[in-house]
């Protein structure tokens, strides 16, 4: 028998999802920041995501109820900011110790709710039930236009690669306090310029490498290029920054960014390019010197790691 510490968390994820479902009205399942189905005569479709937010594991004990509540609704709102989508309902499980003080609870809702208000979700239901530790479970839908949802699997090689913004340090406090990128989702996909794109939740090294995969290209990054808080190796590591990591192709790269510094009144960081050279990610520094960089992800069941 196998347990979960002794699979991984990435290798569980593959053996269930080869047990789910279709649906002729599904578009896209399991692997993408979102799943993303049809809805028929509407003109639109409609993007699902779930994420757990887990004392211990994703807080610290004792954190500031409004900021847990940032946090849990904000992980889905990136998620579907990710796939160039406006956020539409949100259903939240709840699970406490009865100890728990319901005041605490009440804050923390009053967290997800200001942050849902601010891009159009509204929560609309889920359930609470008695638990050994806080969790929050946020269930949260979005809409796009039929057709045009972002995926991880539409970059090609000679692709510009840019991030939304700067990487590293989230465990200051960056990844309770983040603003969700939605605003910048949908205005990428309306430019109608990007041709695949993700958050990075669990650092630029490895989601560029799960873009990289399925898209079936590779990447070279300029060290210098990457706009970060701390060091580069944090920018590259770190994870739970929930900027967008995207790619357009080299011929739209510069009219991207006009659009973008007009829009948001900000540089829109190219940081690489992608090759024809599948899944292969390299790092050049200035000097010339170039290093394949590895996967560093945290991963659940190998060790704890509560972020705070």
């Amino acid at each position: 028998m196998n347990t979960l510490g002794q699979i991984g968390e990435h290798e569980a994820i593959k053996r269930l999802t080869a047990m789910l479902g279709n649906h002729s009205d599904l578009l896209v399942g399991a692997g993408d920041d979102c799943a993303v189905a049809t809805l028929p005569h509407t003109g639109s479709d409609q993007v699902f995501t779930t994420d757990p937010v887990i004392e211990g594991v994703h807080f610290n004990p004792g954190e500031i109820p409004e900021r847990i509540g940032n946090k849990a609704a904000g992980r889905v709102l990136s998620d579907i900011a990710a796939m160039g989508a406006q956020p539409q309902w949100m259903l939240v499980n709840v699970a406490a110790p009865p100890e728990m003080d319901f005041q605490r609870l009440e804050k923390i809702y009053a967290g997800m709710g200001a942050l849902c208000a601010r891009f159009g979700a509204t929560i609309i239901g889920g359930d609470l039930a008695q638990g050994a530790c806080l969790e929050l479970h946020l269930f949260g839908t979005g809409l796009v236009p039929e057709g045009s949802a972002l995926l991880r699997s539409g970059a090609k090689p000679g692709d510009a690669v840019f991030v939304s913004g700067p990487l590293g340090c989230s465990i200051t406090g960056k990844h309770l306090d983040f603003v969700p990128r939605v605003e910048e989702g949908v205005f990428l996909r309306e430019t109608g310029l990007v041709n695949a794109m993700m958050d990075v939740s669990d650092g630029l090294a490895t989601d560029l490498r799960h873009m990289l995969k399925q898209s079936g290209v590779g990447a070279v990054l300029a060290a210098e290029s990457i706009p970060k808080t701390g060091t580069l190796e944090q920018a590259l590591y770190d994870g739970e920054d929930f900027e967008l990591l995207f790619t357009a192709s080299a011929e739209n790269a510069e009219t991207l960014q006009r659009q973008w510094e007009r829009r948001f009144g900000r540089a829109l960081p190219m940081i690489g390019k992608a090759t024809a050279e599948a899944e292969r990610l390299e790092l050049k520094h200035g000097d010339g010197a170039s290093v394949i960089l590895e996967s560093k992800a945290f991963e659940h069941f190998s060790r704890v790691d509560a972020r705070n």
